[in-house]
């Protein structure tokens, strides 16, 4: 399977999807996350302002697996069986997709928030950012 380098929020203009989402869980995806931290940092630094109800998806796949919710501390070996397979989780919020760093063995769990998330529609959200343990 090919390794696609990709861009978090990169042209929402372009988004055709209304009702699903816009990340395939089985593209093999690349990212930057040095070229990803002042946005990712942006979206984080609004989320008490707005609130991000598919936060709870986060935090409940991670309770599900037996992480800690307080401290969240998720294993690369956790989430490496799903890179470029399916997603961490999907529901009507969110779904949990396993991007990999472009540059180091590392993933990344990029949380896409659906439709159904005011002020967050389709943002692609790093929810790890130091990586996995």
């Amino acid at each position: 399977m090919q390794l696609t380098n990709f861009k978090l929020n990169q042209d929402p203009e372009k988004l055709v999807q209304s009702h699903d989402y816009n990340l395939d869980p089985k593209v093999k995806y690349l990212i930057n996350m040095s070229d990803e931290m002042l946005e990712q940092n942006m979206i984080m630094q609004a989320v008490p302002t707005m609130g991000l109800p598919a936060l709870n998806d986060y935090h409940e796949w991670l309770t599900k697996n037996g992480f800690d919710v307080n401290m969240p501390n998720p294993t690369n070996k956790a989430v490496a069986p799903y890179y470029g397979v399916k997603p961490l989780w999907k529901t009507s919020l969110s779904q949990g997709v396993v991007m990999k760093s472009y540059d180091k063995d590392d993933f990344f769990i990029v949380m896409e928030c659906s439709p159904e998330n005011v002020g967050f529609k389709f943002t692609q959200v790093v929810v790890n950012p130091g990586g996995c343990l």
